[in-house]
């Protein structure tokens, strides 16, 4: 057992070394894959998405991977590669090749996929571009750490499957259908997110199950109110005698919600939330006291939460409650600007963006219907309500791993290897598709890196590219620290 440790350090040695040489040409391999856009979410929802699947078959089959190829969806396409080291066990690789638009008017500091190295105080220099978070900085990262195992001439200790989906920031509808249509080829025993998660001050999170949502406009129009503009905006001046469409959709959101927002109105709502299990409940009481709440706050920019909830109750409500957002709206003029830039007009249609932010066992479909049924009882049936694509239900496929799952032990030792203690989160405040595996393929599915980015979805998205050391005395993984990381997380998972 000695001389087989000591020839993993010995591997894990050469393969560091090889990263510390090569990191300017790794550094260079994702500002390509950051120059070619790949934007889901434009108004055709296409912009690069076709050309970045091809460049990504590519990569795996230089790798060397055996069926590198593209699946098409009735969506974006979906990019397989399998990597058969003959190894006991075999991991999926979740990749998303897809990212959030750039918008007209975003103040970036550099432009947005020319992937520049910037300064930014205090992190240092850093990568900016659309996607060097989230998530094709990291997806890239992955894939140099493989080239150096095969530069490093040495066997990968695990089977690698990669899964690239074009959808994520769409909500991921594709992908369901095509693991339950492709088990076989999917096989496999865990799955891993490959992701940089330290927070500024070094510390990390493991999360144990997700949040899912389900996207939807209102629409109040003129036409299908019978009041106001019908066709077309007209002159501010007959605001006199014609009915605004945009004050009836700010009634039609006042009915659903009450506190600012905070309480949904929704009949029905609330009836299949789950509270915490006794092992969740635990996890809660433990990470109430690691919890840093001001430093959370700064994280997120906030001064503070909700209803002045603080400690446990905060966490739980994050992790454990529904919530109903508004992402955006807009009517008549929305043009950036200051008071000056305003067009004298009354419009004759308003749009509102939002989200239900669901927890288990909540139905996606159920509550979409809910929230028609409840509009229409108060009056409101003439409102329009569109659900995106993908945000069909998946019965039964909420998903929950445990700290003893071999990829989650073998991601806490690898953290702790690295000089991090990681929190054991229940759930996140967000989502992503990793219970689709589980539930198809019986495949646990956890996420997480040494390193750190941020500003994901929004302007001048940055990923650390040195690392440094917080006043905490707390290392922060740059680059080359996450692709070691890659490397020695396969190893201690292959030792498990």
């Amino acid at each position: 057992m000695q001389t087989e440790m000591t020839q993993r350090e010995g591997a894990f040695s050469q393969i560091a070394a090889v990263i510390d040489r090569d990191i300017e040409q790794h550094i260079t391999n994702i500002q390509e894959v950051i120059r070619q856009p790949s934007m889901s979410t434009t108004a055709d929802g296409a912009e690069g998405i076709q050309t970045t699947a091809r460049l990504l078959r590519d990569k795996f089959a230089a790798l060397g991977c055996k069926d590198a190829q593209i699946f098409e969806t009735p969506g974006n396409p979906i990019v397989f590669g399998h990597l058969d080291a003959g190894a006991a066990r075999t991991l999926i690789i979740y990749f998303m090749y897809d990212t959030e638009a750039v918008l007209p008017g975003e103040d970036w500091i550099a432009p947005p996929l020319d992937a520049q190295i910037v300064d930014m105080p205090p992190y240092g220099r850093c990568m900016v571009g659309r996607g060097v978070i989230n998530t094709k900085g990291p997806m890239q990262a992955f894939l140099n750490t493989v080239e150096a195992f095969q530069q490093a001439g040495i066997a990968l200790p695990v089977n690698l499957k990669f899964v690239a989906e074009g959808e994520e920031e769409l909500g991921s509808g594709s992908l369901g259908a095509f693991i339950r249509d492709n088990v076989e080829l999917l096989a496999a025993d865990d799955l891993y997110f490959p992701m940089p998660r330290q927070q500024p001050n070094g510390r990390t999170a493991i999360n144990l199950g997700s949040k899912r949502g389900v996207i939807f406009e209102l629409e109040c129009s003129g036409a299908l109110w019978g009041r106001g503009p019908g066709r077309y905006e007209i002159h501010s001046g007959y605001g006199a005698l014609v009915d605004n469409p945009t004050w009836r959709l700010i009634e039609a959101l006042n009915c659903l919600t009450t506190d600012n927002g905070n309480t949904v109105l929704v009949e029905g709502f609330y009836d299949d939330v789950l509270p915490p299990n006794e092992e969740q409940a635990t996890q809660l009481d433990r990470l109430a006291h690691q919890w840093d709440e001001q430093e959370y706050k700064q994280l997120i920019g906030v001064d503070e939460f909700i209803n002045g909830l603080t400690g446990r109750a905060a966490l739980e409500r994050l992790m454990f409650a529904p919530t109903l957002g508004i992402r955006g709206m807009y009517a008549g003029d929305a043009r950036p600007g200051d008071v000056s830039v305003s067009k004298a007009i009354v419009p004759h249609r308003a749009v509102c963006k939002l989200n239900v932010s669901l927890v288990p066992d909540q139905n996606k479909e159920d509550l979409a219907q809910k929230i028609r049924a409840h509009l229409d009882k108060h009056g409101y049936s003439d409102i329009e309500m569109r659900l995106r694509p993908g945000t069909t239900s998946e019965p039964g496929s909420w998903g929950h791993v445990s700290e003893e799952d071999a990829i989650v032990k073998a991601l806490i030792a690898g953290y702790r290897q690295f000089g991090v203690e990681p929190q054991i989160w229940p759930r996140s405040s967000g989502g992503w598709p990793g219970h689709l595996f589980q539930k198809y393929l019986g495949a646990s599915f956890v996420s997480g890196g040494i390193g750190h980015g941020g500003r994901a979805h929004s302007p001048n998205e940055y990923i650390v590219i040195d690392g440094y050391t917080h006043s905490e005395g707390v290392r922060v993984g740059g680059l080359a620290d996450l692709e070691k990381f890659y490397a020695n997380l396969l190893f201690t998972y292959a030792d498990l």
